[in-house]
């Protein structure tokens, strides 16, 4: 049996969603049915300790702008790969047309943001146009993000594919295991994701600083460039000592059990990964009804709350959901079950039954 030889392309391993799906492929994709090769612009940061030693990585060095095009051409050149699979890199789908070997181009997208919130400037947004009419085949994390590429891109359903994000459910169970409770008996409310204007952390501050008669301490995990405005904003509101800001934390999963709710405030997403993990870390979740995402994994009242993206309604459902210490036990119960749905190996074999049908590969 040939193996379906495979070249995964993201520009870093910083710390986000989609650096986090990459490096669950990496690691888990069969060896003996998968050649598996990493191009990455940046091999730098968070998940660099997680790449496989039987993964050969390139990239293209200190090479700028059309010199990396033209690395990544010859690289696809060098190594003939079946497949190459594209994270946040369009670009990367013209060097496949380039280098000419018949490889297949899989762009695989979470954008849903709305079209004011890009910040491209013309040329980058022609030049990542042009990536996304070049590739062959598409994966979306979530439905909603699937309608929006065909709308945003005008690209045809039919090659675009569904796959949700993999959970290591296993690997969660044990992160937080024997997580300890904070233990100063106040509502332990947690949130976790960049400090960036998408997260909403901004509406969760005000929102939290209106709930009555609960006693409550909100932590959050991340970092990013609002910091210090998130920061004088809870000052501003004087919740300023019952709102803790983490930075990065290795290990998050413990601290969303020891939480008494997890919540998501965005204001956009992909399919957000601090959901699926705080489900299989044993949280009671309340997310917003943000694009897209959140309302694909939660079924309100069953495994998790859902609500608008606006301070009133946080507050109301915050505050609900603080009284009522059942009703969370009950979405934590539900939410066990839920998990499963995007269990790794599950996610895993739909990766690979999609990685031989684009190649084509019937022995496989």
């Amino acid at each position: 049996m040939s193996k379906v030889k495979l070249l995964m392309v993201i520009p870093s391993l910083q710390g986000g969603g989609a650096e986090r799906v990459m490096v669950h492929l990496l690691n888990h994709l069969d060896r003996d049915r998968f050649s598996v090769h990493l191009y990455v612009e940046k091999f730098e940061g968070r998940y660099v300790e997680e790449i496989p030693d039987d993964i050969e990585v390139t990239g293209p060095g200190d090479r700028r702008k059309l010199a990396k095009l033209f690395f990544l051409r010859d690289e696809i050149r060098r190594i003939k790969p079946d497949v190459v699979f594209i994270m946040m890199l369009p670009i990367a789908a013209i060097a496949v047309r380039m280098a000419r070997v018949g490889a297949v181009a899989v762009i695989r997208e979470t954008e849903s943001r709305p079209a004011d919130q890009f910040k491209q400037d013309r040329m980058a947004m022609l030049v990542n146009r042009l990536g996304f009419r070049l590739a062959d085949h598409y994966i979306a994390p979530a439905e909603g993000t699937k309608a929006y590429l065909e709308s945003r891109y005008r690209l045809s359903a039919e090659k675009i594919t569904v796959i949700n994000n993999p959970v290591n459910i296993k690997e969660i169970h044990a992160a937080a295991e024997g997580a300890p409770p904070f233990g100063d008996g106040s509502f332990q409310i947690l949130a976790v994701g960049r400090l960036s204007y998408q997260k909403g952390f901004d509406l969760l501050i005000r929102a939290v600083a209106e709930l009555k008669n609960l006693d409550w301490r909100l932590r959050i995990l991340g970092t990013g460039p609002l910091e210090s405005e998130l920061t004088d904003l809870a000052e501003s509101l004087d919740v300023g000592d019952r709102v803790q800001f983490m930075g990065f934390q290795k290990n998050p999963h413990a601290l969303m059990r020891a939480s008494d709710l997890l919540v998501l405030s965005s204001r956009w997403e992909g399919l957000p990964n601090v959901v699926l993990e705080g489900l299989a870390a044993g949280v009671a979740i309340l997310a917003t009804r943000c694009p897209t995402g959140p309302e694909e994994i939660i079924t309100p009242g069953i495994d998790g709350e859902l609500c608008q993206i606006e301070v009133e309604s946080l507050t109301e459902n915050i505050q609900s959901l603080g009284e009522a210490a059942d009703r969370r036990a009950a979405l934590v119960e539900a939410g066990n079950h839920r998990i499963r749905d995007f269990a790794l190996p599950r996610i895993i074999e739909k990766y690979e039954q999609y990685f031989y049908s684009v190649a084509d590969r019937s022995d496989c």
